[in-house]
Order: C-alpha cells, then sequence, then structure tokens
C-alpha cells in the first residue's frame, strides 16, 4: 500500500502550484538578491560603503571570487528559505486535510501511520528540490555576476557543508510538517511555524547575549539557528567533527520530529475512528 502512497504524492508534487511557484520565489530571490549584492559592490562608491561601515571598500575583493563564495553569499536568504519552506508545506497539506483527502485513505484501508509516511516522504521530496534549486541558482548566478572560478581545493569543503546544509533543511521540514499535520486550523499552523522559524531563534540569540555574552552556546542546540551558523561558516574552515556533530543534531531533530508528530496524528486519527 505504500507503493501506491508514493505514487499518489509524486503525482501532488508534479502537480502542485504552490510547489511551482515557490520554486519561482526561490529563483527570483536568488537573483534579486545576488543583483543587489552586485550593486552594492560595484556600483555604490567605496567612500559610500565606508561610510556606512558595510562591506570592504577594496572593490577587488569581489572582482575575484571564488564560484563556491558565491553560493555563501546567499546565506543571507536562508531564514527567507526556511520561511517559504514553513508556509508551502503547511499550505500544500493543509489543502489535503481541508479537501478530505486523509479521511477518505483512512476509509479506504490504510494506516494513519502510512499516511504520515507518505506525507514525510512528500516533505521531503520538497525540502530537497527546493535547497538544490536554490544552491543551483546560486551558483549559476555567481559565475553571471561575478564570472567565479572553481578552486580544486575548495571542492571537498564546499560538498561536505552543502550536503549538511540539505540534511538540516531537508530535518527542518519534519518539524512543520509535524505541526501542519497536527494544528487542525491551517491558518494557526502556519503561525505556530512561523514562531518556530523567527521567534525561537530570535529569542535563543538574545539569551545568548545575556547569559554567553553574544557567544554562540544556546544556538549550538537549536537547529535552525545552526544552520544559520553553518550557512554563514567558511567552507574551506568547517572540520569533519563540526560536520558529525550538525549530522548528529539534524537526525536528533529530525528523529524527535517524526516520532512525536506521528504519534499525535496516528492518536488523533485512531481516536476519530472509534
Amino acid at each position: 500500500m505504500m507503493n501506491q502512497i508514493i505514487r499518489a504524492e509524486n503525482y501532488r508534487i508534479r502537480k502542485n502550484k504552490t510547489f511551482r511557484i515557490a520554486c519561482i520565489v526561490i529563483i527570483g530571490m536568488v537573483l534579486v538578491g545576488f543583483a543587489l549584492f552586485y550593486a552594492a559592490t560595484h556600483i555604490i562608491s567605496g567612500e559610500l560603503m565606508e561610510a556606512a561601515g558595510g562591506y570592504d571598500t577594496d572593490l577587488d575583493a569581489f572582482t575575484d571570487l571564488n564560484l563556491f563564495d558565491c553560493a555563501g553569499i546567499a546565506a543571507s536568504l536562508m531564514q527567507v528559505l526556511s520561511i517559504l519552506y514553513a508556509i508551502v508545506i503547511t499550505i500544500m497539506i493543509g489543502a489535503e486535510k481541508r479537501n478530505g483527502i486523509y479521511s477518505l485513505m483512512l476509509e479506504r484501508g490504510y494506516q494513519a501511520c502510512q499516511i504520515y509516511m507518505g506525507k514525510l516522504y512528500e516533505t521531503t521530496v520538497i525540502a530537497g528540490i527546493s535547497y538544490l534549486l536554490y544552491v543551483a541558482v546560486s551558483l549559476i548566478a555567481g559565475a553571471i555576476f561575478w564570472h567565479g572560478t572553481i578552486e580544486r581545493e575548495d571542492v571537498t569543503g564546499f560538498i561536505r557543508v552543502f550536503l549538511l546544509m540539505l540534511v538540516m533543511y531537508v530535518v527542518s521540514s519534519y518539524i512543520y510538517m509535524a505541526v501542519a499535520m497536527n494544528v487542525k486550523n491551517a491558518g494557526m499552523a502556519v503561525a505556530v511555524n512561523l514562531i518556530i522559524v523567527l521567534l525561537f531563534s530570535t529569542v535563543i540569540t538574545g539569551l545568548d547575549q545575556i547569559l554567553a555574552d553574544g557567544d554562540v552556546f544556546l544556538r549550538k542546540y537549536w537547529l535552525l539557528s545552526a544552520i544559520e551558523q553553518f550557512a554563514y561558516i567558511d567552507h574551506t574552515d568547517t572540520t569533519v567533527r563540526e560536520t558529525i556533530t550538525g549530522l548528529i543534531e539534524a537526525v536528533g531533530y529530525g528523529g524527535l520530529a517524526v516520532f512525536i508528530g506521528n504519534t499525535v496524528f496516528t492518536k488523533k486519527k485512531d481516536k476519530n475512528r472509534k
């Protein structure tokens, strides 16, 4: 029966307009972000940049960028990507709940756990494709704007951080999915997920300022804050130990989100059957 669910999920992904719009938004977001960054580093004079306390006034620093650095420039858009994940996943699941798809599947003999695993597959595919598109457009845009080159010694570090970020982003989407599957109202589910994306990270950053004098302490243990930390770190400086720590954190949060989300969803559906 899971094969039938997977085929149905593949069909929904291909035909879903919300996901298509999200892909267009990702492309536009990266291109606009790169265009603004390019303008800030090539059009605005060094004096203005120095007065604003912004980028290095040596514009030559931005004319010889490694192509992998261009993906790093897009790191400033990481939180926007998380917000987009939260909204898209919640809207898609909310629409299916509103249309009674899950109730119909239960009536046809599917188990609640199978339904949840099917949505987990859908969420994984959507998050994975979205992130791959995000990185691909970043690299292409970097090649267009800065004619960036690839340094062989940077490949290993870039691949390591790229795979880690892919896993962490996919896992973060499991949190949004757990909320969307178990909060009855779609609008409320969107609100809860946005609070998770925006408020939690802000509060944890504030606590770090108070408890650790601004050093990174609690942020290391909150998945979305950890994503931001890895996004801004130089991929050539990322150690294997840091990568393993990030993977352990991702697996922990992902496993917890799936366990809690599936348990609550299954109990609710089993209760409704009785």
